[in-house]
């Protein structure tokens, strides 16, 4: 297939280093969309609209993170067929995964899309929002967000469909195009025509149905996986079955997630009003130098692992998943000492207000804490779903997610707003330790894993 990697041979470094480059690129990037959107909404000027506008749009962000439940119903499971699929050299059954994938998107992204664009008031009503501008700021980003919420949620099955055959420059590319679009757009629509959170919205929903577009026209070259593609014709009942299982705990796994932040969401309101809500939005963002990063080589890793493993090359698949971790390790390390030592100077690039600047050091200072342990979380997430193991991720992300809400209201008590960070801080590093627990118990046990030099160690 055009721009595929047989990830089943060859330096299993420079293979990783081939896949996840661009998978982490591409991670950026959308961690950039977001940032692009706070960023020039956090430069508003006059009394306190740049905090309102940030505290709106990441009051209605929330639902843009439920919303990857919905991708990742679909795009865990496309990703594991298809390069397990990809390994044991059965192009056309990946070729069929990917297609049946897609179709699920399209259905599962439309009916989320609807229900946000009717529900929108009830949505953020559940926040308790009492400052009305940026409550009515809110319902109207998610208002608009939600017509191109489609599009938004089927890029990364599109990409998905790729990276399962080891090609993850092509979505970065693809990606890349939208990001450019969308700084572009939101400068114009937020300063020359004045259009602030509405401006903002609009300018994310252009950009991403022009990325779909872009994915559209690169599956009609010869030879890409989707060549070809009939998407009208009946779904596969059986692959499409197939996938939603392996997506289903993860899928679980990130609604859950994001249910539990919009209830810390809520908390944080309480205890900071938009300041709060701002810090939460902005820090988490920041932080994403850490997370998308290792959602990155989750995703690179997966791929590898699965292809490996549906190649019956076991040694290899164990080696490439020490690899990962070393670096991973090593770059936890390094974000920790950046999102500490230098909290102040990367909180005030998006919002230089000395009322909230102190507040965002110390959610920088508290989550510095977490990075290293949540990366290994996520590399040990990304070789389980390799294998086709998505159950055990999923208790352990559900478990201390499920846990930071007590947490939360005990700490707070004595630490006010920051109680919140505090609990994150610590369910992240339960998690990272516990699942990297497992997987080594798991390999331990595992036939095909018993010979092999990390299962002795």
């Amino acid at each position: 297939m055009k721009n595929s990697y047989n990830l089943t041979h060859g330096n299993i470094i420079k293979q990783l280093l081939l896949v996840s480059v661009p998978v982490i690129l591409t991670s950026f990037v959308q961690m950039l969309y977001n940032l692009t959107d706070i960023y020039f909404l956090g430069q508003i000027v006059g009394g306190n609209l740049a905090i309102e506008a940030v505290a709106a749009a990441g009051t209605a962000g929330f639902y843009i993170w439920l919303g990857a439940a919905v991708t990742l119903l679909v795009r865990i499971g496309t990703e594991v067929r298809v390069s397990q699929s990809y390994g044991r050299n059965n192009y056309e059954e990946a070729k069929a995964y990917a297609k049946t994938g897609v179709q699920l998107e399209a259905i599962f992204a439309f009916i989320y899309s609807l229900i946000l664009f009717i529900f929108a008031d009830q949505l953020i009503d559940l926040f308790r929002i009492d400052v009305l501008s940026v409550y009515n700021n809110a319902v109207i980003y998610l208002r608009i967000i939600a017509i191109g919420m489609t599009f938004n949620l089927l890029n990364p099955v599109l990409a998905g469909a790729l990276n399962g055959t080891g090609n993850t420059l092509s979505p970065f590319l693809i990606s890349s195009v939208g990001l450019v679009l969308n700084i572009i757009l939101d400068y114009i629509f937020i300063f020359p025509l004045n259009l602030g959170v509405l401006g903002a919205a609009f300018a994310t929903i252009i950009a991403q149905v022009i990325v779909t577009f872009a994915f559209i026209i690169y599956y009609k070259k010869p030879n890409t996986i989707l060549h070809k593609a009939h998407f009208l014709s009946s779904i596969d009942k059986i692959k499409a079955r197939d996938i939603i299982i392996l997506g289903r705990p993860v899928a679980i796994q990130s609604a859950i997630f994001t249910m539990i932040a919009i209830y810390l969401g809520v908390i944080v309101f309480e205890f900071g009003q938009e300041n709060g809500t701002a810090v939460h939005r902005i820090g988490s963002q920041i932080e994403a130098i850490s997370w998308l990063t290792a959602g990155g080589i989750q995703t690179a890793l997966g791929a590898f692992v699965g292809q490996n493993y549906g190649a019956k090359k076991y040694d290899r698949v164990i080696k490439g998943i020490k690899y990962a971790l070393i670096s991973m390790t090593l770059y936890g390390i390094f974000t920790s000492l950046l999102l500490y030592l230098l909290a102040g100077p990367l909180f005030s690039i998006f919002l230089d207000k000395k009322d909230i600047l102190p507040l965002g050091i110390d959610y920088l200072h508290i989550l510095a804490f977490s990075q290293l342990l949540m990366i290994i979380e996520s590399v040990i997430g990304g070789a389980f779903n390799g294998l086709g193991k998505t159950i055990p991720s999923s208790i352990v992300g559900v478990a201390f997610n499920i846990a930071r809400i007590p947490m939360a209201y005990i700490f707070t008590q004595f630490f006010g707003l920051n109680g919140i960070w505090i609990a994150i801080t610590i369910s992240s590093n339960l998690k990272g330790l516990v699942i990297y627990i497992w997987f080594k118990l798991y390999i331990r046990n595992k036939e095909e894993f018993k010979h092999t030099h990390l299962s002795r160690e």
